[in-house]
């Protein structure tokens, strides 16, 4: 395949002679035709698109006389600027409707779109760049409104088998075939056509589809870090469009998740647990594995299986619902796990027949033979099911051709078969035996010219020549499938079972009709599960909902459907009612309304308001622990982690406590949160994260790491232990928030002391020091913690003990701050400080209940970790003066910074351990809000505030805004801080980070903790300064 060269024969653009002259970086422009380097020569290019990532201009090349499927984004250095440059001609060139608006040259962050880029949308096309319009950003529509029309309904509607064979899939200089491949070029084979013809026509057209005036929408991602592969897609696939901006996106290779930043892709691989496709194992052997997945089930992973491919497929349309399909994953195993080869995708009840809606071998193991077997093995399962299968049609050109391939020599190989029997055979026999439909059997017939009309009959003739062809290729060694080695039976849906039709689903949800009739069991009725049909709100969070507010930022509703949200409270609506009802900005209102009730409506993974049968009684039937697990019990997960975080579910809570006196359900709800915390507090004191509840009977999950823990723990208990003293705190202060919003004291029983007896025990021996104060001796602390990890946050150093901590300090050591990062000086001021202030409100509450003895135990050491946070917790600045540290070691070393996360620094007025107004407190806040005094204090173009290590150097958390709107009391910074937060805030839910330069890119759509101090901070503005929520003169609002 020639490509050009400087003075060569145009053949991009139109052929009207163009105007020519020098250009610049700045001044090039679409349809502009420049020299640019390919493969390390000048080659003749249109410019159809441009854009601006984070590395630069990047311009968007149609070569000379290269398949569009080679067009690539390439860097400013990749053009010749000493070349003259074809200008288009502004006459010949412009388009034809002149509806068509242009895009202006000054706007970077949006593609300019050449005119042989664009395309007339289609009666069903919509803009996936545009979220305010796209009721779901998961379907890109069909191309053009004269394009045939598919007969799928499925994630891929054209069934496209063309990348997937061993024929060059990639259509460019260079291919390399197999052997066999070679060894035929340019021979007619059985088919009577010529392969190497066909796939060269297929190159030089420009289209897969043999028509060049179709052209596919621009290849939007430029490369892909897929497992150890890089990949580089071929076409565009409806990602989010911030995701254009990025040089490389990362993509799981187990789970499929996918990130645009390599240092939170790099924190994903170390939680994800996944090692293979999630679902059943129906297939194996020596080569391969086949897993079955049910797009019902496990609809994220289906779904982001459908982006991946739509890189390597061409003309698709790709569709949100993907409950109506299964997928049949291949995979390769090794010692990490099964890596996903190819797939294909079938409908569960396809009207037509079909055994195929979709089929795609990854670019990385293609021209090996592995599209063969993905053919091989959906024929199988025909087999199994007593049906006959076909492809859906219209198929690919290359599709054809490997579908024609697997055809013929099956039908000859059962010919020849019967040749030897001397049996007579039929079309219908042949379509029995192989699972193929009789058209199908016809046309491969035909196409090989053994069916032949002979004395008024139709006559099947074995031509000699395609014998001798199918013993040579006979030698050739081949991949196939054992059938025997398939475990797997055909799956029947009813409209009871889990993957019933999603227009069910939807009439369900909608609420038409409580009740759905089951498929072959007359006039008998079942309830409709609506859990079994509401989606994952971490994926359904990621993208906006109508209808979207009518403010600037067009904020999208977020809120799950009433059948979906996972606990109701009357009381919450009517707050929601009341405050946004109030508030002017339309923008500020539509957040409160969906984060307000986002712990709510997403995160009670489970309560019960107890009973007499709700206690956990252990495997061999004897009670050990009197009382465990009784009274109410709620389970209150983080969001797109299923487990709970002591210091999350406390702050997920707290916007809430306020209404628990006037709320039955709310008061049961908080009081089951405590009752909960206690166990696990009991069970293992030093960790920060659990798994659910015995009596809940969820599943356990892994945290998929490599952890050596001293106490050790039970796994299907704790998610994580890492101890971090502030977990302990946010117990008591779950609690105590609750007694001083109702004064009930129902959570005091003997569960909810022994709990706290366990705490004290663990303030005695994390006060202890590395070393005996009167003998020197050292002293192994009681709690260790070692982590095979590559990220020093990630563990504690000199073998899981930390750093050195002095004695007499007063201090009690924490091995990890809230974000769970280690500490690197124990004695971490910001959770010592709230440990003060918790011990020191339930003794006062203790006091009122009557237990005096511990009431008294409890203020001492209140009083004592005080002391100890302003004697060893404050230290000279030579610009600030006397601020707090954020670690000590009791050695005179200190940490002066501040995290993002609660309890910090900034927080420490919010905690109550002092007032706004104190001077060390005001010099600490002048320091960890100034990017000179604070190196976690990050500012970009457009968003600034407090980061932190956990998420690295680009990302600050909206959280500390928020904080530091609760701790001012000027009006101008409390509204610049609400303003950045809102303007970060595009999906209508606070992120857990935000890059600081590109608001657009944050990490987790989902995080309840946040949306909780959001609506905190609203209220709490609300009551102190109505002005700024409600406007000029309102009146303070209270719940």
């Amino acid at each position: 395949m020639g490509g050009g060269t400087p003075h060569g024969e145009p053949s991009v653009g139109s052929d009207t002679p163009r105007q020519k002259g020098k250009a610049t970086p700045e001044t090039l422009k679409t349809g502009c035709i420049a020299w640019v380097e390919k493969d390390g020569q000048p080659r003749r290019a249109e410019i159809l698109s441009i854009k601006e990532t984070k590395s630069g201009k990047h311009y968007y090349c149609n070569f000379d006389n290269f398949n569009k499927r080679l067009d690539e984004w390439v860097p400013v250095a990749r053009i010749d600027f000493t070349q003259e440059v074809e200008w288009p001609n502004p006459e010949k060139d412009k388009p034809k409707d002149s509806k068509t608006k242009k895009v202006p040259s000054n706007q970077p962050k949006k593609s300019q779109v050449s005119k042989k880029a664009q395309k007339r949308p289609g009666k069903r096309e919509q803009s996936v760049n545009s979220e305010a319009t796209t009721p779901h950003p998961w379907t890109e529509f069909v191309e053009t409104q004269g394009q045939r029309k598919s007969s799928s309904v499925g994630p891929e509607a054209e069934s496209q088998a063309g990348v997937s064979f061993e024929a060059s899939a990639t259509p460019g200089a260079g291919d390399d075939l197999l052997a066999d491949e070679k060894e035929d070029e340019g021979k007619k084979d059985e088919h009577g056509f010529s392969r190497e013809e066909e796939i060269e026509k297929l190159r030089t057209s420009g289209s897969m589809t043999q028509n060049p005036a179709e052209i596919s929408r621009i290849r939007n991602i430029s490369k892909v870090q897929f497992g150890k592969n890089d990949l580089f897609p071929w076409y565009f696939s409806p990602y989010p469009e911030i995701f254009a901006l990025e040089d490389v996106i990362y993509i799981c290779e187990f789970c499929l998740s996918y990130y645009g930043d390599e240092f939170a892709f790099t924190r994903h691989r170390k939680k994800c647990t996944l090692q293979h496709p999630p679902g059943n194992e129906i297939y194996r052997d020596d080569y391969v594995s086949f897993f079955e997945i049910d797009g019902r089930r496990q609809r994220t992973w289906c779904r982001n299986l459908c982006l991946l491919s739509k890189m390597f497929l061409d003309h698709k349309t790709l569709y949100y619902d993907v409950d109506p399909f299964l997928f049949y994953v291949m995979t390769m195993r090794t010692d990490k796990g099964c890596h996903i080869v190819g797939y294909f995708s079938k409908e569960k009840e396809s009207a037509d027949a079909y055994n195929v809606a979709c089929i795609l071998t990854l670019p990385q193991y293609q021209r090996k033979g592995y599209g063969r077997l993905l053919i091989q093995f959906s024929y199988e399962l025909s087999k199994i099911e007593g049906k006959l299968g076909s492809p859906e049609k219209p198929l690919s050109d290359l599709g054809l051709l490997s579908y024609r391939q697997y055809w013929s020599e099956n039908i000859l190989d059962l010919l020849l078969g019967y040749n030897e029997r001397d049996e007579k055979v039929t079309i219908e026999a042949i379509s029995t035996a192989l699972a193929m439909t009789t058209q199908d059997v016809e046309h491969t017939l035909q196409a090989m010219k053994m069916q032949v009309y002979h004395k008024s009959d139709h006559k099947i003739v074995i031509p000699e020549r395609l014998i001798e062809q199918r013993e040579k290729q006979k030698l050739k060694r081949k991949r196939v499938l054992d059938p025997l080695k398939i475990q797997w039976k055909p799956p029947v849906f009813t409209a009871s079972s889990p993957s019933m039709s999603l227009s069910l689903l939807a009439a369900a949800l909608l609420g038409i009709g409580a009740v759905t009739p089951v498929h072959g069991r007359g006039d008998s009725q079942i309830p409709f599960n609506y859990a079994d049909a509401c989606p994952d709100y971490a994926l359904y969070a990621s993208y906006p909902h109508r209808p979207f507010s009518s403010g600037p930022l067009a904020l999208p509703y977020q809120r799950p459907s009433p059948q979906c949200r996972t606990f109701h409270s009357d009381e919450i609506e009517r707050v929601i009612e009341e405050v946004t009802s109030r508030i002017k900005d339309p923008d500020l209102a539509r957040l409160f309304e969906n984060t307000f009730p986002s712990t709510t409506d997403t995160t009670v993974k489970f309560h019960t308001k107890g009973g007499k049968n709700t206690g956990f009684v252990p495997v061999d039937g004897r009670r050990l622990d009197d009382g465990a697990w009784e009274g109410p019990q709620s389970f209150i997960i983080t969001g797109d982690i299923i487990a709970e975080w002591l210091r999350d579910s406390t702050n997920q809570l707290r916007p809430y406590q306020g209404l628990a006196k006037k709320d039955p359900a709310i008061f049961d709800l908080i009081v089951g949160a405590i009752n909960t915390q206690s166990e696990y507090v009991i069970q293992s004191p030093y960790c920060n994260a659990f798994q659910p509840p015995p009596i809940s009977e969820l599943s356990v999950s892994a945290n998929g790491q490599d952890d050596i823990v001293h106490p050790a723990y039970e796994p299907s208990v704790v998610f994580e232990c890492k101890y971090e003293l502030d977990s302990l705190a946010h117990f008591l202060a779950l609690a105590n928030d609750f007694y001083e919003a109702t004064g009930a004291t129902d959570f005091v029983n003997k569960r909810w002391l022994l709990a706290v007896d366990t705490l004290l025990l663990v303030l005695k021996q994390q006060s202890e020091p590395t070393f005996h104060p009167e003998t020197g001796q050292y002293d192994r602390n009681t709690y260790t913690f070692q982590r095979w990890t590559n990220a020093g946050t990630e563990t504690l150093n000199l073998q899981g003990v930390g750093n050195p901590l002095n004695s007499g300090t007063g201090l009690v050591r924490s091995a990890f701050r809230p974000s769970d990062d280690a500490t690197i000086l124990g004695f971490f001021i910001p959770a010592n400080a709230m440990m003060s202030v918790e011990l020191g409100r339930a003794a006062k509450m203790l006091q009122a209940a009557g237990n005096k003895a511990l009431a008294t135990k409890l203020g001492k050491w209140s009083e004592k970790l005080r002391a100890g946070v302003l004697e060893h917790g404050v230290v000279k600045h030579k610009k600030y003066g006397d601020v707090f540290a954020y670690e000590v070691d009791g050695y005179g070393s200190s940490i002066l910074m501040d995290d993002a996360n609660y309890p910090s620094l900034l927080a420490l007025p919010v905690m109550g351990f002092c007032d706004v107004d104190d001077p060390v407190y005001q010099n600490t806040r002048k320091m960890i809000l100034d990017k000179q005094g604070n190196p976690y204090y990050l500012a970009g173009r457009g968003f600034q505030g407090i980061g932190g290590p956990h998420i690295g150097l680009k990302n600050a958390w909206p959280m500390s805004l928020l904080l530091q709107a609760q701790t001012s009391n000027d009006d101008k910074e409390i509204k610049e801080c609400i303003d950045m937060v809102l303007k970060a805030s595009p999906r209508g839910l606070i992120h857990e980070s935000v890059d600081v330069n590109y608001v657009n890119q944050y990490t987790r759509s989902w995080f309840a903790w946040a949306n909780g101090v959001f609506a905190v901070t609203i209220l709490d503005l609300a009551k102190r300064k109505p002005h700024l929520v409600f406007g000029p003169g309102a009146a303070p609002y209270e719940m």
